[in-house]
């Protein structure tokens, strides 16, 4: 089997972003959402990264024109939609030239139906925890629920993930074909937005072995 390499999202950064950026995770995510503890404010521009790290804007139902206009200004490379944006939504934003994450709150109920339209759309899709907020929850969803998923998107695996979970991380990824990548954040925290950065590093180890 053709060797393929889990990519390692951190999100929620607003602090030690140089520190983190050291320890060469594929993805670094910047929330530009007011409500979250984690928001970066709409003047933040993302420090420079070490190369080949890719910058993502996380949005919440943000207005496609502030989307459009803080992913120029800030040379985001990808845009992550974390709220109930419709695939009308993101075919504006992908004809605009954006690189697109849409992000589904995955509980019992949840069909994969509703992601169908958004497939020629997005570069990748996240599955999170639904909660009443979006995202940050610290808390897992019922992870062979998606096993059901068997689209061609290929996804990021999020919500709650830990560092004690490596193991089974590492056993769901070689089981899902589908699986891209992992996102982790609140579980990594010193407080929202300061990851800990030993921590962080010991789990992108264990991820990477």
């Amino acid at each position: 089997m053709k060797f393929r390499p889990l990519k390692i999202k951190v999100c929620g950064m607003k602090f030690h972003i140089q520190e983190i950026s050291n320890l060469f995770p594929d993805f670094l995510g910047f929330i530009y959402y007011p409500s979250s503890p984690r928001f970066v404010g709409y003047d933040f521009i993302p420090p420079k990264l070490k190369k080949g790290i890719l910058k993502t804007g996380v949005f919440v139902n943000e207005s496609k024109c502030n989307v459009l206009k803080i992913s120029k200004e800030k040379k985001l490379d990808f845009v992550q939609l974390h709220g109930n944006e419709s695939p009308f939504y993101c075919e504006y934003l992908l004809k605009k030239g954006l690189k697109l994450i849409k992000t589904f709150s995955i509980e019992e109920s949840f069909s994969f139906k509703k992601v169908k339209d958004y497939i020629f759309l997005c570069d990748y899709f996240l599955f999170d925890t639904k909660t009443r907020s979006y995202g940050g929850s610290g808390k897992k969803f019922r992870w062979e629920k998606l096993y059901s998923y068997n689209l061609d998107v290929p996804f990021f695996l999020s919500g709650g993930l830990g560092i004690n979970d490596f193991y089974k991380i590492k056993n769901f990824f070689h089981s899902h074909s589908k699986m891209f990548g992992i996102d982790i954040n609140s579980q990594f925290e010193i407080e929202p937005g300061k990851k800990n950065n030993i921590a962080v590093n010991s789990f992108m180890k264990k991820i990477r072995e």
